[in-house]
């Protein structure tokens, strides 16, 4: 019996020397696998500062960080090739509930100073400049917004103001006088630049006005995925109907649904359109309730890749516009 006492005394003692030695193996295990992360990032933030400070180098140019495309694109209208110009977002994402990453957070530290949209558009954008030693230009400061009037969103301001050209252009004289403080030697340069291109956005506007004066008023209805048109049927003289008020988050109720469709067949709308970077699934619910034809994607959020129809801020006036022209005539 003592025998018997003693092996098995010596067996607890070995499986708990055996259990103490695997806790000890997988704590190093894992200290070495945390110190292993810890170590990569510290190389990717360090290979990132190199290219950074490398590039800066090479080229020798300030950066200047916004955050979507639309608001990068017409800043390099405005500098040019005197500064390097760069979006947070890249083409064809949606904007509103982006998440930054940490090389984001790299590009951010490089620049001078940072362009926001404002009144709600970029969600993320405060808690990613607190940390960081950057100017930062918030366009919306100085817009008159249009109001949300319904949903979870209601009171607050529809941030989609660039969607119109005559907002646009209100832009453009924004961000002009914005970077002509933090760079006086260069406002002449941005002034030329900014009516070159203001110019070309009121050839847009006036051909849009043209178009919609000579458009019969019981057509005058543009019916979207999202609300984020409010601007550009306010500033035209439309009538917006949208299945969700703002964000591709938002719910669609069928009392909205129900609505939207009988609006549709009531006045007899030709063609209804979606966002190019939220799906026309339920859009397509009232084309086929109604007979109505599918318009097109619209772009607004994000301009598309080099090779689309939207890849720079002009060409995505012309393109939603065209197609609003095609749709609603």
């Amino acid at each position: 019996m003592e025998i018997f006492d003693t092996r098995v005394k010596e067996s607890i003692d070995s499986t708990h020397l055996i259990i103490l030695n695997s806790r000890f193996v997988v704590k190093k295990i894992m200290k070495k696998k945390f110190l292993l992360f810890v170590f990569s990032f510290l190389i990717f933030l360090s290979a990132n500062s190199c290219r950074r400070t490398s590039f800066e180098k090479e080229t020798n140019k300030e950066v200047i960080l916004a955050s979507f495309t639309v608001l990068a694109d017409i800043i390099q209208n405005l500098v040019k090739d005197d500064f390097l110009v760069k979006s947070i977002t890249k083409p064809g994402v949606e904007v509103h509930g982006y998440q930054p990453t940490p090389s984001d957070l790299v590009e951010a530290s490089g620049a001078f100073v940072f362009v926001d949209n404002g009144f709600g558009f970029e969600l993320w954008a405060e808690k990613f400049v607190s940390n960081l030693k950057v100017r930062r230009v918030t366009v919306a400061e100085d817009l008159n917004p249009i109001f949300i009037t319904e949903d979870l969103y209601k009171s607050k301001p529809n941030p989609h103001a660039w969607i119109s050209p005559k907002r646009g252009m209100l832009y453009v004289d924004i961000i002009v006088e914005s970077l002509s403080e933090l760079r006086p030697s260069k406002r002449t340069f941005f002034e030329e630049n900014g009516k070159i291109y203001k110019d070309k956005l009121s050839k847009i506007d006036k051909e849009f006005s043209l178009f919609i004066n000579n458009l019969d008023k019981d057509k005058r209805y543009l019916v979207s995925c999202e609300g984020a048109f409010s601007y550009l049927t306010n500033d035209y003289g439309l009538e917006e109907v949208y299945l969700w008020p703002v964000n591709a988050e938002s719910q669609i109720t069928p009392k909205r649904m129900v609505r939207t469709i009988s609006l549709v067949k009531d006045k007899k709308i030709s063609s209804v359109f979606c966002e190019s970077t939220v799906s026309n699934e339920s859009q397509m619910v009232v084309v086929n309730e109604t007979g109505a034809k599918f318009g097109g994607n619209l772009f607004v959020d994000s301009l598309s890749n080099d090779d689309g129809p939207a890849s720079s801020y002009i060409r995505m006036l012309e393109h939603n516009l065209s197609l609003i022209k095609k749709g609603i005539y």
